[in-house]
C-alpha cells in the first residue's frame, strides 16, 4: 500500500535528496547569519561574544592549511557584507556561498512546486556540473596556497 501525502512523498527515494541537500544549505546559511565575523585584528569568527576555536585538524597537525581554510570565515563575511574581508580569508568563499544560495533554491522550488520540477530539473544538472567544478577550483587554489606558504 502507498502512502500518500507530502510529508511521506518528501521522505520517499525520490525525494529525499532534495530535501537532505535543502537542510544542509539551510544550515550553511542560517549558521553564516547567526555567527559574527571576527573582530578586527581577530581571526576567529564569534556565537555571540565568545570567539569560536579554529578547528582545522590539517593546519592543527601538520601546520599547512587544507583546501577549505578560511571557508567558514569567509562566508560569515560575504553574509555580514564585507567582500573583501570575504576574499582575503578564501578565495572561493564568495562563489562558494552563491553556490550554496542557488543549490537552496533550486531544492526549496524543486520541493515545494511540484509543477516547476521538470523544467528545474534542467538546472539542477548544470549545479551538478558546478560542484565539480567548485571542487577543481577548490584543488587548484589549495596549490596555489601550498606554493605562497611553502616559499
Amino acid at each position: 500500500m502507498k502512502k500518500s501525502g507530502t510529508c511521506s512523498s518528501l521522505l520517499s527515494g525520490e525525494l529525499l535528496p532534495y530535501l537532505v541537500i535543502l537542510i544542509v544549505c539551510f544550515c550553511i546559511l542560517a549558521g553564516a547569519l547567526i555567527l559574527r565575523p571576527a573582530h578586527p585584528g581577530s581571526s576567529h569568527i564569534r556565537l555571540g561574544g565568545i570567539p569560536l576555536p579554529d578547528v582545522c585538524v590539517m593546519r592543527g597537525t601538520t601546520g599547512l592549511p587544507c583546501p577549505g581554510c578560511g571557508l567558514t570565515r569567509s562566508i560569515v563575511a560575504a553574509v555580514h557584507g564585507d567582500i573583501r574581508k570575504s576574499l582575503v580569508y578564501h578565495r572561493l568563499g564568495l562563489l562558494t556561498l552563491v553556490y550554496v544560495l542557488l543549490q537552496f533554491l533550486f531544492c526549496f522550488g524543486f520541493l515545494l512546486i511540484p509543477i516547476w520540477r521538470t523544467r528545474l530539473t534542467r538546472y539542477g544538472k548544470f549545479l551538478n556540473r558546478g560542484i565539480i567544478i567548485l571542487g577543481i577550483l577548490f584543488f587548484l587554489n589549495w596549490i596555489i596556497t601550498l606554493i605562497v606558504v611553502l616559499t
